[in-house]
């Protein structure tokens, strides 16, 4: 039995696709999705076969490369997965209108051809780094089912979208999505149980409550930092806590069509006026690390030095007046040099993150103190996403969470020009350039040059500043030790934390002896 908040399961998503995915589609994706062509072994960091026979046959200076789908790949309906299934994916994701996360990536692929129904062959435009990285991203969809809907990411029009009727993974929902039973047609074979069932609860103390009665196994969500400690005195439960090198950020996002805004001496002061530490010490009780730059804390490329000027609010004033901002004596208001005062700032959060809420009010409190009005606008996740999408905003708390994302280039969408996911207006051609640069080092002997490429997109970034990132989430699991399959000696944490928070050990059917 899994805990899961209703609140977070009923905008739950089953397509590969979607634009913004919460922790709980993406866990039940994990038990209805696993078709990709290979994946990152979680010990040795090697690439591995999954859906494919082997690993590709790469030919023309690594831009095309050559799989050979197993013989034993079916759907849950006994059909065969196909290659056209794959291609099919793979052209819809592309479509701009779908906000794909990861389309700037799979924009590098030329094309996919299916030359026989197990064979594919994917041309990059370019040799790339990360070219396995991008592949990984495609999981292939019945193209005989999803077809017939005039829609691949709307769930009013595409009912796949939330209940999905063939699936490649281990499980088949039922027309609820809530319980799960295992698919004899999975080619991976029996995974280790043979129904997974969901139980929905209002709150986080009802998971908590579950959790400790036994009535939950394990949950989907996120717990806070007390409740973790709470339950790490319970015999009966196991706890993991970690970094993830794909790890969540809080960041605050600026819309650099805000005139006020569009200077990065004014984005800096902004930084400079939040107590970072003060935030993890009392938003996030502690579960978080600072981070220094766009790349999560525990990233392999992520600079451990700071590059930008620490809290420091008399600071912050001071650059506000070097960039022609200053208190009006009459009411303290901060103004331009004609007198004019800043018109307050519009600052979106999402209304499902408690934690967004009391950042929201902390930033409000502290831009007060330069004389800065902020409005805060609570919206729920939908409109939150169309409104950042339209860009009716002004400033916006966000969490970035692109589970997966070991490398460096996975975080380039909020910064390139026309990146899916910059919502900031920010371009500048240098970082293009340097982003294209860095992704095509793909050498192993070009690695330190290309770590000295990330590091200067790093500085650079950090000093435009069109999204200021606060700091890297910590990662938690609870589950029953009557599931627990061995936690770290199975899956080496420190060095393969999406294993665990993408395809949790209680559903990992790649340990089944252990069980």
């Amino acid at each position: 039995m899994i805990g899961a908040l209703t609140s977070d399961y009923k905008d739950h998503n089953f397509s590969p696709y979607a634009s913004d995915l919460s922790d709980v589609s993406r866990h039940l994706q994990a038990l209805t999705w696993n078709a990709g062509l290979l994946f990152l072994d979680p010990v040795s960091l090697d690439w591995k076969p999954l859906a494919a026979k082997a690993l590709p046959l790469v030919e023309m200076g690594g831009r095309r490369l050559t799989f050979q789908l197993r013989n034993d790949l079916f759907w849950s309906d006994g059909s065969p997965i196909l290659a056209t299934d794959y291609i099919f994916a793979f052209n819809n994701a592309i479509l701009k209108e779908n906000r794909y996360p990861h389309l700037a990536d799979l924009q590098h692929i030329r094309n996919i051809a299916g030359p026989d129904n197990k064979t594919l062959v994917i041309t990059f435009d370019d040799d790339y780094a990360n070219a396995l990285e991008i592949i990984k991203l495609l999981e292939p969809l019945p193209e005989k089912v999803w077809r017939v809907y005039p829609s691949f990411s709307d769930p009013n029009l595409n009912p796949e979208i939330t209940h999905p009727s063939v699936v490649s993974g281990p499980y088949l929902p039922d027309a609820t999505a809530l319980n799960y039973q295992l698919q004899p047609n999975y080619y991976l074979g029996r995974p280790n149980f043979d129904r997974v069932s969901l139980v929905l609860a209002g709150s986080q103390a009802e998971l908590i409550t579950g959790l400790k009665a036994g009535s939950m196994n394990w949950i989907l969500n996120d717990l806070t930092v007390s409740a973790i400690s709470d339950l790490q005195s319970s015999s009966d439960l196991s706890v993991y806590s970690w970094t993830p090198q794909d790890a969540g950020q809080r960041y605050i996002g600026y819309n650099l069509d805000n005139a006020f805004l569009s200077s990065s001496q004014v984005r800096q002061a902004l930084n400079r006026s939040l107590d970072i530490r003060s935030l993890i010490s009392v938003v996030e009780k502690g579960q978080a690390v600072e981070q220094t730059t766009f790349l999560p804390a525990n990233n392999p490329y992520a600079v451990k030095r700071t590059p930008t000027p620490s809290f420091n609010l008399r600071e912050a004033q001071d650059a506000l007046k070097n960039s022609g901002y200053y208190p009006r004596d009459a009411d303290g208001a901060l103004a331009d040099l004609a007198g004019k005062a800043v018109a307050p700032l519009q600052l979106i959060y999402p209304d499902n993150i408690a934690q967004a809420a009391l950042i929201a009010v902390y930033l409000q409190q502290q831009y007060k103190q330069l004389g800065l009005e902020v409005d805060l606008n609570k919206l729920d996740p939908a409109t939150y996403v169309k409104t950042r999408a339209a860009g009716k905003y002004d400033l916006e708390v966000g969490l970035l969470k692109i589970p997966g994302a070991l490398d460096p280039d996975d975080f380039k969408a909020q910064f390139v020009t026309q990146g899916s996911l910059n919502f900031s207006g920010y371009s500048n051609p240098t970082v293009d350039s340097l982003f294209a640069q860095g992704l095509r080092l793909d050498d192993p002997s070009q690695d330190a040059q290309r770590h000295r490429v990330y590091e200067q997109l790093q500085q650079m970034l950090a000093d435009d500043s069109p999204v200021f990132f606060l700091y890297t989430l910590q990662s938690s699991t609870v589950m029953a030790r009557s599931i627990d399959p061995g936690g770290a000696g199975l899956v080496n944490l420190a060095r393969w934390q999406l294993a665990w928070d993408a395809f949790p050990a209680i559903f990992n059917w790649y340990q089944r002896e252990a069980a």
